[in-house]
């Protein structure tokens, strides 16, 4: 068993503090359990244009090259977010932008639920990807700091939440339209179920959720942060990030429509399993993350997701092809909260750094290759753009293991 190094000299030198309780306390758990119901919700949002694309495309006349564009626009919204919620939260509080984020995404999906023109549908996804990344940046940093010395089984669990929400939203979506109901009513329902869960934010948030770190950690995060405010470490793990959501983002935002020679219920199918995987394998890393070293772990998960998922790129179109990209769900589902444990074990005290850094690269990698796709499918072909992603999961791979070698 190994453990991450230390963030700096300065935090090996910190006091050595009490060993503070492993069990949460009740408050913790009352807020971990309702921010991550809304962090259901973040995961859902991420999947519902992409599992409704076929209906929203004809609805507004959209080509794959407009619908990149729509990608490309909520991609830098989202990475606005991710790049104010971090210092919104340090200056306002958890307890006031995480229900704030959660009115935006759930104002900006009602719009998308009642607008026919394609301009406002736009322009309400880039409120709801500001606000969704306000909430995933405030809901992360919450957890490092509600639970910190279990930093690696709380994030997992946490997205596994994320998982679940992107889970279910392709085939119960697909279910429901099936029975008639629709694409609309769908996108407006989500807005209030998210409004739900800002009002339940509101009333269990903590007004201070990092009182619970041990003496000293917080000092000695601060004497890092005014030496070294990214530490060469959380760049090149912000490198791996953006690879890793470049391929994540890339199959699930395109899948449905890459699988448009197999009925819906079977291309929803897909999409499906690969984010049951991607729950499975982080609810697998929730039992045994923290007796295992997070960067190692992140790196060889990459690296075999990024050979599963070009087999599923090989192997021509079939009934097979659900499962594989089931199988490169799992292999992906750990590596994104590995690498914040990671990451928030040697900057504690930060975590709003940490994890504003990371979704902030995260928005990179979604900005920078899943919108390409719908311009590259008319350039080279759908099935040539998206074997790039099989290369960007390798890349994340090798930045993790490089990044295991080095110090703050």
């Amino acid at each position: 068993m190994t453990t991450p190094e230390p963030a700096s000299a300065l935090a090996a030198a910190a006091p050595v503090a009490p060993v503070a309780p492993a069990t949460p306390e009740p408050h913790a758990v009352r807020a971990g359990l309702v921010a991550g119901a809304a962090y259901v919700m973040v995961g859902w949002r991420a999947l519902l244009v992409p599992s409704l694309i076929r209906f929203v495309a004809p609805t507004f006349d959209q080509t794959d090259a407009g619908l990149g564009a729509y990608y490309l626009a909520t991609g830098l919204a989202y990475g606005l977010g991710a790049l104010f919620g971090g210092r919104f939260i340090r200056r306002f509080g958890a307890r006031v932008i995480l229900p704030a984020a959660a009115v935006l995404m759930a104002g900006g999906l009602v719009v998308q639920g009642f607008t026919g023109l394609w301009l406002v549908f736009a322009v309400a996804g880039i409120v709801v990807s500001i606000g969704a990344s306000s909430a995933d940046v405030g809901i992360q940093a919450l957890f490092l700091d509600l639970f910190p010395h279990a930093r690696g089984r709380a994030l997992n669990l946490l997205h596994v939440a994320y998982g679940g929400g992107a889970l279910m939203a392709p085939l119960l979506l697909a279910a429901l339209v099936g029975l008639g109901i629709q694409w609309q009513w769908l996108m407006t329902g989500s807005g209030i179920a998210v409004a739900l869960a800002a009002v339940g934010m509101a009333l269990t948030v903590p007004a201070n959720p990092g009182a619970g770190l041990a003496a000293g950690e917080g000092d000695a995060a601060d004497a890092v942060a005014r030496t070294r405010r990214l530490p060469t470490f959380l760049l090149v793990l912000a490198v791996s990030i953006v690879c890793y959501v470049a391929a994540e983002a890339g199959v699930s935002d395109w899948l449905v429509r890459y699988l448009e020679a197999l009925p819906i219920t079977q291309a929803s199918l897909a999409l499906t399993l690969f984010w049951a995987g991607i729950a499975g394998g982080r609810l697998a890393f929730a039992r045994v993350g923290n007796r295992l070293d997070p960067q190692t772990s992140a790196s060889v998960l990459a690296v075999a997701g990024g050979v599963l998922l070009a087999v599923a790129f090989i192997v021509p179109v079939g009934d097979l092809t659900p499962f594989l990209f089931g199988a490169v769900g799992v292999a992906f589902g750990p590596i994104f909260p590995l690498v914040v444990a990671a990451a928030g074990a040697r900057m504690p005290g930060e975590s709003a750094t940490v994890t504003g850094t990371l979704v902030f690269a995260a928005v990179i990698g979604a900005v920078l290759y899943p919108p390409a796709i719908g311009f590259l499918s008319e350039a080279i072909g759908l099935h040539a753009a998206m074997f790039g992603t099989a290369l960007l999961a390798l890349a994340c791979g090798a930045a993790v293991w490089v990044s295991r070698g080095l110090r703050a």
